[in-house]
């Protein structure tokens, strides 16, 4: 049980960190894009990489959908997790909490390799072929997608499996 302890504290920290970081980073954003001087902190739009700057905006909410996305992955993560914690392993909520986080994760991790090619075949203009670090971190979103679908599963098939077990007793 202290594993899943453990999982919620880091699930919980995770969320916390990114949700500041998208903050910060949608804070950042609009002081970009209304040209407010600021001087805390050295930002300057990069058009070397981006052709133009409205370029640079498309991709900006593309990738903070994305994050959004994989923000409410782990917050339903972080539900089943709450409901490990209860030791009630035949809830139904737990299983669609589970398929749920499995789904988003999936489409986290399509949707962000989407956006990381499109941006750059049509915004930076450059093409590679071959599997780079970002592509297996994209394949291992939707490789845990796929595990998370599949425990949902065996939990769904367990719960039926209990319940007519009982029904015979």
């Amino acid at each position: 049980m202290n594993s899943i302890k453990t999982l919620y504290f880091i699930l919980n920290v995770i969320i916390f960190l990114l949700l500041i970081a998208i903050g910060l980073g949608i804070f950042f954003f609009v002081t970009l894009l209304f040209g407010i001087k600021q001087d805390f902190i050295n930002l300057e739009v990069d058009l070397i990489n981006f052709k133009t700057e409205a370029m640079l905006y498309v991709y900006t909410i593309l990738r903070l959908g994305v994050y959004a996305i994989f923000i409410k992955a782990l917050w339903n993560l972080r539900k089943a997790t709450k409901l490990f914690l209860k030791k009630d392993f035949y809830n139904g909520e737990l299983i669609k909490v589970l398929s749920i986080s499995g789904k988003l994760m999936i489409i986290t991790g399509v949707s962000a390799w989407c956006v990381n090619v499109i941006s750059d075949v049509f915004f930076k203009f450059q093409f590679s072929i071959g599997l780079s670090e970002k592509a297996l971190v994209y394949l291992f979103l939707i490789a845990i997608g796929l595990f998370l679908m599949l425990m949902s599963t065996v939990l769904r098939d367990a719960k039926a499996i209990k319940e007519e077990n009982d029904l015979t007793v």
